[in-house]
């Protein structure tokens, strides 16, 4: 027997320890390291994508319309997600229902004569499109895009069954006419000379259009022949009671005999008036409006999109209940029925049943049910949804105190969604649309609600909701895209509201519940940026306010503002030499270091919190130039040291120490919202919402992990022949080889020409020139053949003098209907940077099946101009795998031929005169599919 001393198997036992503790970091490490990751920084591994679901689902209506079909009384409605239904009112039974594709809102339906069903929709970016439903052949078919740069937000339809849209364009609502017998788009004109923005209403009457606007809620009356047009606002504000200027919208009209019911001034005085057509006068002694009596339901009148009517009386609800007018008398009759919502459509029907004697009123509630309320008996019921649910638009995120995250939807909610992190399950419960999230102490997560900037507290132990508070009323303020929680105050940042320049800052006690609110802080610019440290708040701006007006400050800028003193200490812009004119600074938070980084364009920057310069920066996405609007760039440090941003729409991470970053996701949808949570193992993993909206996806984040690098076949780049791309060829009166105008001729404000005065490739390139903010202008490729399933690269080489201009990429079928929709970002590339050099712009877009040719456009849209932006070498090109063949002997690696590529600008040039040009004019196939608006 061997013996051992007691120190010798204390030694031998330490050793087998040592051993396997080494032993299990070896197995631990390797484990971790045979992991497949998409990228790795500081020993941190970042694995694939993986969507986590969808995150609510309900039908949402904005928008329905009454009829007939097949002896059936039915309703036609579009859900929010772009499902149309048809469901018979009296069985309840959902009769069809048909995706419009891309479509994601519908806020006007419109019966023609012919039974005709005209769908106004926004589709993806906010483009207008319109759409039929045929009774007859029970199909719905897309009739095109009225114009590019144009939301639709009414519709009604003449004697005749043509068309008419109203629009929204910054200061250009339009009104645009389908004609039936031609299949194509009107343009009527600009119908108000001021800033009229929206054509919010419409309807048709004996030869004439009555159209309702906004901001400012004028009424005008169009000749449908002549277009001769007449402001007949004319005593409304006197019988309202205030400025024309101060009444919001002309928000609703209906035709109900011969009078124009139009209901005033949304969300304020919510007043109804009526227009005698026959006398041309408003009816100065009947309005319904807010009574001011102090009582609880003292809204004034609700939205209707269809009016129902029995004989000679209409049904509208005032103060929350319905209430009958007879239009012979107007003498106002209260049902006693309550009803707090608008009417999304309506009629006056008979069931025939016994619960339901005599008429009954029917309209849509918001979640897509039948709400029917009879007259006789004053009894209502509401219907079982019998719509097909879609998937709501998810509208920011954040992380609760109970590491849950929080989602609300969009449109105006109206549901929240909770993910619980740790089980990966989804809870839905009822909530409106907040642009700003964040947790506060215990179980309160704070909710800024859009619109009229209402602050909500949740516990999220019931889900309750408690409204704290709202800006609208003393303040103008309606979104409140930032809010911080720092030493149990709410700092609360916000863009004011329609047609107003200016934010403020706001402070919430949340422990005295006292408010103090700051307007202005920074004139004429919107707070997006909050952070706070040592008595200090800390600020950034955007230029840019509320909807329906153009900023005056041309750069955003940061902040001091002092709580004790309350005042501004200190106001710079922000000292990075890339910088053009950054209209938005956001994303501001402490980091680790007790520095205070922030985001601009596609720049993560550092500064020093006493006197903001900036200590350090990196540029991620150089081409990102001139980016933003009001939603705020997210940064939030992990548990692992790193930063972690959505900075520019893109998904990436940064070493704050070394600044060496990796991006995680750089191509596709952009990254909307982001946040770091923990799941049940207590793993810290990123979470982010893109703009498709729907999904919740997670990256997780692990130690180690090997990146993959897939075995990639040798590819060639292969170039399709184009027209006339570098712009070389003779014009000849006036044509342009090769190129067209998408809107035909041109105005004082707007144009292209070939010009000599710059070039890349040859002699000439192709200058753009647009003066006028509300005016576009483009020019388009011909037709270029191309094969389905193929991801083709349009390129061009762009030197911009100053301003913004787009450029992108569409295909179309064989009869020249656009296939797919146009995305920002992806087919449609904005360039607001980049000035006084030369550089390259590329879109890279799959051709989806059906697609047999292309077009590429250059110009300048809606709220972009420029002084000269020139086009040259303009490129087509897709990749495919090489295939190994035979050499020629003495053939291989010879050099491209001399004379052409990267040549500089030539001197000598410069006076020469351009060449005038509005190129081709060729049948535009499927004219209604035009760019979308931009920004």
């Amino acid at each position: 027997m061997l013996i051992r001393s007691k120190r010798s198997i204390r030694k031998i036992l330490l050793t087998l320890v040592v051993v396997f503790a080494f032993s299990f970091m070896y197995s631990n490490t390797t484990h971790a390291n045979e992991e497949n990751v998409i990228a790795q920084l500081k020993n941190r591994g970042f694995k694939q994508p993986v969507n986590l679901g969808i995150g609510a689902s309900e039908v949402v209506l904005i928008n329905a319309v009454f009829g007939q079909e097949d002896g059936r009384n039915v309703v036609y409605a579009t859900a929010n997600g772009g499902i149309f239904n048809i469901v018979d009112v009296k069985t309840n039974e959902l009769l069809f229902s048909q995706q419009l594709e891309g479509v994601s809102q519908v806020w006007s339906h419109s019966i023609a004569k012919d039974g005709n069903v005209y769908i106004a929709a926004l589709a993806n970016a906010n483009i207008g499109e319109v759409w039929r439903y045929s009774p007859q052949t029970k199909k719905v078919t897309k009739l095109g895009v009225p114009s590019p740069t144009h939301q639709v937000w009414s519709s009604t339809t003449d004697d005749a069954g043509n068309l008419y849209v109203g629009t929204y364009a910054e200061n250009d609502g339009r009104i645009f006419k389908y004609d039936v017998p031609t299949n194509q788009f009107i343009d009527l004109g600009k119908i108000d000379s001021g800033n009229g923005s929206y054509i919010r209403s419409l309807e048709y009457y004996d030869g004439y259009l009555y159209a309702g606007l906004g901001v400012s809620g004028k009424v005008y009356r169009i000749n449908t022949t002549t277009l001769a047009k007449e402001d007949i606002t004319k005593n409304v504000p006197n019988i309202i009671g205030k400025p024309l200027a101060d009444i919001n919208f002309a928000y609703d009209m209906s035709i109900a005999g011969h009078y124009l019911v139009t209901r005033f001034d949304e969300g304020k005085e919510g007043a109804i008036l009526f227009y005698n057509l026959l006398t041309q006068q408003w009816v100065e002694d009947v309005k319904l409006a807010k009574l001011h009596d102090g009582t609880a339901n003292d809204f004034g009148s609700f939205g209707f999109i269809q009016i129902p009517t029995k004989d000679d009386k209409i049904y509208v609800i005032h103060n929350r209940e319905i209430v009958e007018v007879n239009m012979t008398t107007f003498e106002i009759r209260r049902t006693g029925i309550s009803f707090a919502a608008g009417l999304r459509g309506g009629a006056a029907m008979e069931f025939g049943t016994p619960d339901l004697p005599g008429a009954s009123v029917v309209t849509m509630t918001r979640l897509g049910q039948i709400f029917i309320a009879n007259l006789e008996t004053g009894t209502t019921k509401t219907l079982p949804g019998a719509m097909v649910a879609s998937p709501l638009k998810l509208h920011n995120l954040g992380e609760g105190p109970d590491g849950n995250l929080y989602m609300t939807t969009y449109p105006g909610g109206p549901k929240g969604s909770k993910f619980n992190t740790k089980t990966n399950q989804f809870v839905t419960y009822s909530q409106g649309q907040a642009e700003g999230i964040v947790a506060g102490k215990n179980n309160d997560l704070y909710f800024g609600i859009y619109p009229g900037a209402v602050i909500q507290k949740m516990n999220t132990d019931t889900l309750a909701l408690q409204t704290l508070f709202e800006l609208k009323t003393d303040y103008d303020q309606d979104r409140p895209y930032i809010m911080k929680f720092e030493d149990s105050k709410l700092l609360i940042g916000t863009i004011p509201n329609y047609q107003k320049l200016g934010g403020s800052l706001t402070i919430f006690d949340t422990l005295s519940s006292t408010k103090l609110t700051y307007p202005n802080v920074i004139k004429d610019h919107s707070i997006v940026g909050l952070a706070m440290k040592n008595g200090k708040i800390y600020g950034s701006t955007t230029i840019r306010g509320g909807l329906d007006i153009n900023p005056t400050a041309t750069k955003a800028k940061l902040f001091v503002w002092d709580i004790a003193s309350e005042r501004v200490i200190k106001e710079t812009e922000l000292a990075i030499p890339e910088l053009d004119a950054p209209p938005m600074i956001s994303g501001l938070t402490f980091g680790p270091d007790e520095l205070l980084w922030g985001a601009v364009d596609g720049i993560i920057f550092a500064l020093n919190p006493e006197t903001l310069d900036v200590v350090k920066y990196k540029n991620l996405y150089p081409q990102i130039k001139n980016r933003g609007m009001w939603r705020p760039v997210h940064i939030e440090f992990g548990q692992d040291g790193l930063l972690y941003t959505d900075v520019a729409g893109k998904l990436s991470v940064l070493d704050p120490k070394t600044l060496d970053s990796v991006s995680l996701i750089s191509s596709g949808p952009e990254i909307d919202f982001m946040v770091l949570a923990q799941d049940a193992a207590g793993n810290e993993n990123i979470y982010y919402i893109d703009a498709t909206a729907t999904h919740l996806y997670m990256i997780p984040v692990i130690d180690g992990g090997e990146v993959e690098t897939p075995e990639v076949p040798e590819m060639e780049t292969v170039n399709v022949t184009l027209e006339n791309p570098s712009f070389e060829e003779r014009v000849k009166k006036n044509v342009i080889p090769g190129w067209s105008s998408l809107f035909g001729a041109f105005s004082a404000n707007v144009k292209f020409e070939v010009s000599n005065l710059r070039s890349i490739d040859g002699a000439a390139s192709l200058k753009i020139v647009d003066t006028a903010q509300n005016e576009t202008v483009f020019a388009q490729s011909n037709l270029i053949p191309i094969e389905a399933g193929q991801t083709y690269t349009a390129s061009t080489k762009l030197f911009l003098e100053d301003g913004s201009v787009s450029f992108f990429l569409r295909y179309y079928n064989e009869n020249g209907v656009q296939v797919g929709t146009d995305k920002d970002g992806e087919n449609i590339i904005h360039v607001r940077g980049g000035h006084k050099e030369w550089q390259t712009v590329q879109a890279i877009v799959p051709a989806l099946e059906g697609a047999k040719y292309a077009r590429i456009f250059l110009g300048a849209s809606n709220y972009f101009t420029t002084n000269g932006a020139y086009f040259d070498d303009i490129q087509l090109t897709f990749e495919r795998e090489k295939v190994p063949g035979p050499t020629k002997p003495g053939k291989g690696n010879q050099p491209d031929k001399p004379g052409k590529g990267n040549q500089p600008d030539k001197p000598g040039k410069g006076n020469q005169p351009d060449k005038p040009g509005k190129g081709n004019q060729p049948d535009k196939p499927g004219k209604g599919n035009q760019p979308n608006e931009l920004d």
